[in-house]
């Protein structure tokens, strides 16, 4: 065996090319298909007593967590079944090494998930298209964010282990930029489903449905350039609880409901917001690039 092909079984997660190196593993479309319809099935089963007026949103609330870690059981189940050749622990990058690399991508990654929404909360606020208001709760719930991204990555490893993880390494032959979209398209679109649920028991509208989308897409991209930049799937899984933990708290808590934002003021503000994670995607998909090279 030579020295390549050792060093590479000792790696902790295959390699993630940022170019295009060929087609798929002979068992991965059978696999991603079984994977897309399977996840898509349960998910809309879950959600249909919603639709229907059978049962309240509150439910789905109550079984997020179940919800989020259907990915990455719906994978294991299909993953057995098929028996695919690949170790799932490594294939999914829950490895850490190297462990500095991996720590200095969870560096820059918070740096991220700071900025984006301060950026977007003071260009929107000088703009007059929201109101910076903090709420009374904002400085008694700000000390409890950082555990609070410890126990929402008990929930995100789900996902990630799925997402970023297998199915990353599954679909990495299409290259960085391939593989990113089709994941991030699947994973907004899986969260299509509770969204209209959401959407049917009045607790968001339209509009909110169709932003959440692009932020899910956009976000997508950010989660699997950490996961290259680090080869290991844990910043994605920390990326993600910082996306429900200090952006949640960001846009509750320091600024004025967008909700209730006129159309134009609504949609000026979601402009915005996405322009800003577009220079994030620029700043991190230049670090891949760059890294590749």
């Amino acid at each position: 065996m030579s020295s390549e092909s050792t060093a590479s079984m000792r790696s902790p997660s295959p390699s993630l090319p940022y170019r295009s190196t060929g087609r798929l593993a002979p068992w991965a479309p059978r696999f991603l298909t079984v994977f897309a319809l399977t996840l898509m099935a349960i998910t809309v089963a879950l959600c249909l007593p919603v639709w229907t007026g059978a049962l309240s949103s509150d439910v789905l609330n109550a079984a997020t967590p179940l919800v989020m870690w259907l990915p990455a059981l719906v994978l294991v189940a299909v993953h057995l079944g098929a028996r695919n050749p690949v170790p799932v622990m490594r294939w999914a990058g829950l490895g850490i090494r190297p462990a500095g690399r991996t720590s200095a991508v969870f560096g820059l990654l918070l740096a991220v998930m700071v900025l984006v929404p301060a950026l977007t909360i003071a260009v929107t606020a000088s703009l007059g298209l929201v109101g910076f208001a903090p709420s009374e709760e904002a400085a008694a719930t700000a000390p409890m964010v950082a555990p609070m991204i410890v126990v929402m990555m008990a929930a995100t490893l789900g996902e990630e282990a799925a997402w970023r993880g297998y199915l990353q390494s599954t679909l990495a032959p299409l290259g960085f930029w391939r593989s990113t979209l089709v994941i991030g398209a699947y994973w907004s679109l899986w969260h299509l489903p509770v969204a209209a649920a959401y959407w049917t028991d009045g607790r968001m509208d339209g509009r909110e449905v169709l932003v959440t989308s692009v932020n899910l897409l956009l976000s997508a991209v950010v989660l699997s350039a950490v996961r290259y930049l680090s080869g290991s799937v844990w910043p994605a899984v920390a990326g993600h609880a910082m996306l429900n933990t200090v952006l949640v708290f960001a846009y509750s808590h320091l600024i004025t409901s967008t909700a209730d934002l006129p159309d134009g003021a609504y949609w000026g503000y979601a402009l915005l917001t996405w322009a800003v994670w577009g220079v994030a995607i620029l700043v991190l998909t230049r670090m891949v690039a760059r890294r590749a090279a």
